[in-house]
């Protein structure tokens, strides 16, 4: 049995936060053409869900501050 490795976590790369403001820890999965995007609540704790997101489908503006290594949303940011 392979593990699937868009759900292997490399390295944390920053916090984002959705449209709707939610805000989701990104972290460099083991596949390069996803990121892995958990889900934070209001005190900034994180879920055990994870879902791997590929790189093209992000906005441009996302896809570009995670490839320098920073997000748009502080942690302690409400």
């Amino acid at each position: 049995m392979t593990m699937n490795r868009r759900y292997m976590v490399k390295q944390y790369i920053a916090v984002v936060r959705n449209r709707r403001g939610s805000r989701f820890m990104v972290f460099q999965s083991g596949d390069e053409k996803y990121y892995l995007f958990t889900p934070m609540d209001r005190d900034g704790c994180c879920s055990t869900f994870q879902f791997p997101v590929r790189k093209t489908e992000l906005q441009r503006e996302i896809r570009s501050a995670l490839g320098h290594g920073w997000g748009n949303a502080g942690i302690g940011a409400e």
